[in-house]
């Protein structure tokens, strides 16, 4: 009997080791999310530093891979001349009013569609027809029909964010539940009020879903379209870094790029986040 008391302490014992170790035991909620945020920044910072070891001993050559701190120098350098400030302020003017455009008709045909099948027989199949078609393809024709100028720019980025924000918009809208359709049959409630207090309630988690993924294409679509004309913007920045191979002034612009994006899709994840908050209370 004492034996079996004995394993159970040991037993117990590493237990508690294991989650001080863990920071689940004997710390608040700031040891837990200290050993995580280390875990997640572990292997990029482990990355940096072989790639400044690599190419300070001359194995990277700078026109190729320049070295993080050239990067760093670099940004600084745009950040203090103003070009960076006027380029992001350009893309994120077109990315803003393209994403709107885009969004704004994905989510009225995609709401639409969910809600009558004669739509949905309409607009899907030319949805999927585009989908089919690279957004690459379509820049030369949108291009000839309205040239190198603001609005061909922002119809490639409306494109890019068309199809995800109307596909899960389409996909939450028929998931909602058939009950909550014949209820509201039953209650006779205004077509409005149950889109708005049942439908779009039950398909908003799909909604912004489509809403950020829309919102990754949409920076990628604003490069792209710079890439093909014009002097201004992320992508034409980028053309011109290549083309004098400033190799540390393209890897920084990759980086403003990539940290923009996952500042845009954090922010929709917490409004995503706080939209969700009556479900929750709902379960509980």
């Amino acid at each position: 009997m004492a034996k079996a008391i004995t394993v159970g302490t040991d037993n117990s014992t590493r237990e508690n080791i294991f989650k001080k170790i863990s920071g689940d035991v004997g710390s608040t909620q700031f040891g837990p999310r200290i050993i995580a945020f280390l875990n997640t920044i572990a292997v990029p910072v482990l990355l940096l530093a072989l790639w400044q070891i690599l190419s300070g001993s001359g194995l990277l050559l700078d026109v190729i891979l320049p070295s993080p701190v050239k990067v760093v120098k670099a940004l600084f350098e745009m950040i203090k001349d103003g070009s960076l400030g006027v380029d992001l302020a350009v893309s994120g003017k077109r990315v803003l009013i393209g994403y709107l455009w885009g969004a704004g008709i994905a989510l009225i045909l995609g709401v639409f569609s969910g809600l009558n099948k004669i739509a949905e027989r309409v607009f899907s199949p030319v949805i999927n027809v585009i989908r089919q078609i690279p957004l690459y393809a379509w820049m030369p024709l949108i291009i000839l029909w309205f040239g190198i100028g603001e609005v061909s720019k922002e119809i490639i980025i409306a494109r890019g964010v068309l199809i995800p924000i109307y596909l899960n918009t389409l996909q939450g809208i028929k998931g909602v539940q058939a009950e909550y359709f014949e209820l509201a049959e039953v209650l006779e409630l205004k077509r409005s009020v149950f889109l708005r207090k049942v439908v779009l309630p039950s398909a908003v988690s799909s909604i912004f879903t489509g809403l950020r993924l829309g919102a990754g294409n949409a920076w990628m679509a604003v490069v792209a379209a710079e890439m093909l004309g014009g002097l201004t913007g992320l992508g034409y920045a980028l053309m011109k870094s290549r083309e004098f191979l400033w190799s540390d002034k393209l890897i920084a612009l990759m980086v403003v790029i990539g940290v923009i994006g996952v500042i845009i899709d954090v922010i929709l994840h917490q409004i995503e986040i706080r939209s969700l908050k009556w479900k929750r209370k709902a379960v509980k």
